[in-house]
């Protein structure tokens, strides 16, 4: 069976256009950051981005596909050169990005050190930490996450991705929320096990963790507790919500 469309140059250029936009998909775009401070020609604040997810099948299909893709370069790096460490002979890299489409995945819940695109992100996970350091973002994002995201102007969607403690962040979902995201795409997932809640699940989750010792008291109520949730602190409705999704 044949598996490649040899009419496809003769199509129309706009159908063709359409279907290379059709064929760019949402990625999960893994960040790594680190520090340049060690390097004497860097400015302080500067960081270096890395990421392990492929570069887009778009952008080395052919020229057509990469002019209609809509991926943009971002996450500049500046490497030095081997020979002269200087800003003038260093190499440039980057990572293409759709920010419509793509979710920035960071691995750690350092959310300023992205700053160069910040006003850009519109989907977001951050990672949040075990240990001590947990503890303390715990607390942080409980007390000032409309200050920590405040800068992420077109943020439209975040995750909060975590390997321990997923029920007590339902706690924190009320609070004074992420900035310019909607309160009702905000989702908790657990690292271990994939599931991904909204925020009136998991504060419901947490309050049958301590009232109920983790059991739904009355199945019957579970649909009526749920939309009070809703109501409460979301102003939307099952409906509206599964429009949402």
């Amino acid at each position: 069976m044949a598996t490649t469309f040899h009419p496809f140059p003769r199509l129309p250029s706009e159908i063709r256009s359409q279907i290379w936009t059709l064929a760019a998909r949402p990625r999960l775009v893994h960040i790594s950051i680190t520090s340049t401070a060690m390097r004497p020609w860097k400015r302080t604040g500067d960081y270096d981005f890395a990421s392990p997810t492929p570069p887009p099948a778009l952008m080395h299909a052919c020229r057509e596909s990469r002019q209609c893709a809509p991926y943009q370069k971002s996450f500049f790096t500046t490497l030095p050169n081997e020979e002269e460490e200087e800003e003038e002979a260093a190499e440039v890299r980057y990572i293409w990005v759709d920010f419509e489409r793509d979710i920035i995945c960071l691995e750690d819940d350092n959310v300023n050190r992205v700053s160069p695109h910040q006003a850009d992100i519109r989907r977001l996970r951050v990672t949040i930490p075990t240990g001590d350091r947990g503890d303390l973002v715990f607390e942080t994002y409980g007390r000032s996450s409309h200050v920590l995201f405040e800068k992420f102007t077109a943020l439209q969607e975040l995750q909060l991705a975590m390997a321990k403690d997923l029920l007590a962040w339902g706690s924190t979902w009320p609070g004074r929320g992420y900035g310019a995201c909607p309160r009702e795409n905000i989702r908790y997932l657990d690292l271990h096990t994939g599931l991904l809640l909204t925020g009136p699940q998991l504060e419901m989750a947490y309050n049958w963790s301590w009232q109920h010792g983790g059991r739904v008291l009355d199945m019957e109520t579970f649909d009526e507790d749920h939309e009070f949730m809703l109501a409460n602190y979301t102003g939307l409705d099952l409906p509206g919500l599964a429009e949402i999704d």
